[in-house]
């Protein structure tokens, strides 16, 4: 399997990139390697290096750029047999996510209303996966006090979504205690 991710160098990015790195052939699009996702000749440069992949993880956000991404990616695989794993937030209230800033909850809206409208699509080959996650055990949640999801109850999801025979619509992970 070849899987390709964007922000693949921090956080959970970086976790999915590490457990896949040495099992899968894995590519990884992040700022730091010279991918804006927020710029069209970055995304287009990423879906075309990502042709041979069987996985797309469109994991980084930034702005719009992750729904973008998601739209043009969908445009050039869409009859392909290959799967994209969205990673989206679950319904976390908008008010929780003013630490961030306040557009956050209104790009991942708009993030979990493209993969349900592309999902619409009948005649599309391409699977479509919308992994709504809740707190996730990283650096940027550390003052957070609540249960936290770990990164390895994020890559075993990942990799139990990519060797589903059918389509895993959506799937909301959220942390039931707190996890090591």
């Amino acid at each position: 399997m070849k899987i390709a991710i964007t922000g693949h160098t921090t956080g959970i990015g970086k976790a999915i990139h590490d457990w896949f790195l040495g099992d899968a052939d894995i590519l990884g699009f992040s700022k730091s390697n010279g991918y804006d996702i927020t710029n069209k000749d970055d995304r287009i440069k990423i879906i075309n290096e990502s042709m041979d992949c069987d996985v797309f993880i469109n994991n980084a956000h930034q702005g719009f750029g992750q729904v973008e991404l998601l739209m043009e990616m969908f445009d050039t695989w869409r009859m392909e047999n290959k799967l994209i794993i969205n990673i989206g937030t679950d319904s976390v209230p908008a008010v929780a996510w003013k630490v961030v800033h306040q557009q956050y909850p209104i790009e991942k809206a708009s993030l979990h209303s493209a993969v349900d409208l592309i999902q619409q699509d009948k005649d599309r080959k391409i699977k479509l996966t919308l992994l709504a996650l809740g707190h996730v055990n990283t650096e940027f949640n550390k003052d957070y006090t609540g249960s936290k999801l770990s990164y390895k109850s994020i890559t075993d999801t990942i990799e139990w979504i990519a060797n589903q025979p059918g389509e895993v619509k959506s799937l909301v992970l959220s942390p039931f205690r707190s996890e090591e």
